[in-house]
């Protein structure tokens, strides 16, 4: 399996030629990005927290950005005069859902590889896009999604293969789009921490960079999964995670955060259990509904502004809204009587 980065960028993708196309494409841009920067709830006495909501994309989740780029740039390299564009990647979930989507408004096909684990909701989501859906045991986890999605390519040519967790388009838009807009947003302030979890890796390095601008001395910490953490020797398991932040087992390691990085960022393992419980907490103290990997990453937040003064404030991004049946898990976690210690 090929894990080497290509396609270097130093802007996002250029939409002309999307636009000029697909002019529906342009609705979408609209209302892409530019989700607000809010405070959350932060350990007394210690750093603030400020979590990017980026539920509110058209699509419902961060990848929406990365989707729209990785679309767009697929467009500009494709001869359409040889043949329609047909497009493939590998994803957890959220890349399948926006991809398919601007397949469907574009009339393009899309063909994603996706666990057999998703939910029964993203499963039918994707079904009403008519994109192609191939299903890989769970068991083989990131790993065994990425090879699928890496033969069905080498099989059939006719495929563009997108390769979100290689392809520099992903750290491009959270460096110049993402990254900027939080910029931005800090209103001549800068971040002293940036938390996010491991996925692609694309997220945690695009923003960072963007934020090393205004503060060299960036802390950076990635929220990675107990179960399966970032570069765990361990093999490819199914048990349950929160979502898109596994590493990938075998001792390999997402190459965005491996060789785009200028230093490892500090890693937090945090348990499904833990993620889940605390989606249904945040929900209980804000009303505003958060995934698990943004649960899991405002648990990183507070650990990491834990170690800093109540002048500093930590950054953090919050994927998606998350799904109401893992809410209610953490409800019924949350609530259990806790067991106390001697």
């Amino acid at each position: 399996m090929n894990l080497d980065l290509f396609n270097p960028q130093d802007n996002v993708p250029n939409t002309e030629k999307a636009f000029t196309l697909f002019p529906q494409l342009k609705e979408i841009y609209a209302a892409l990005g530019n989700t607000p920067l809010i405070s959350v709830p932060s350990p007394e006495g210690k750093a603030s927290i400020l979590a990017k909501l980026e539920s509110e994309n058209p699509f419902g989740s961060v990848k929406d950005r990365v989707a729209f780029g990785l679309f767009c740039d697929a467009i500009n390299k494709h001869d359409f005069s040889q043949g329609e564009l047909k497009l493939l990647d590998a994803s957890g979930g959220n890349m399948a859902k926006a991809l398919a989507h601007l397949g469907r408004m574009c009339d393009i096909p899309v063909h994603v590889v996706i666990p057999d684990s998703a939910s029964e909701e993203l499963v039918e989501d994707l079904k009403t896009t008519n994109a192609i859906i191939t299903p890989v045991d769970h068991n083989l986890f990131l790993m065994g999604v990425l090879a699928r999605g890496q033969q069905i390519a080498h099989e059939d040519s006719s495929w563009t293969l997108l390769a979100q967790h290689i392809n520099l388009v992903n750290t491009t838009m959270h460096q110049y789009q993402t990254g900027e807009e939080i910029r931005r947003q800090l209103n001549g302030t800068y971040a002293d921490g940036w938390v996010a979890a491991v996925g692609t890796g694309g997220t945690l390095a695009g923003v960072s960079a963007a934020l090393r601008q205004d503060n060299p001395q960036l802390v950076v910490m990635a929220s990675t999964t107990k179960e399966l953490p970032y570069g765990s020797l361990a093999a490819p398991n199914g048990k349950k995670k929160f979502a898109g932040a596994g590493g990938f087992g075998w001792g390999f390691r997402q190459p965005f955060i491996q060789k785009f990085m200028p230093e490892e960022p500090q890693f937090n393992p945090v348990s499904y259990e833990e993620a889940i419980t605390a989606m249904y907490e945040f929900y209980h103290l804000t009303g505003i509904k958060i995934g698990s990997s943004s649960a899991a990453n405002w648990k990183s937040a507070w650990k990491l502004a834990e170690t800093m003064t109540s002048d500093q404030q930590v950054v953090t991004l919050f994927a998606d809204a998350g799904v109401d049946a893992e809410r209610e898990q953490g409800r019924e976690w949350f609530n259990q009587p806790k067991t106390l210690t001697a």
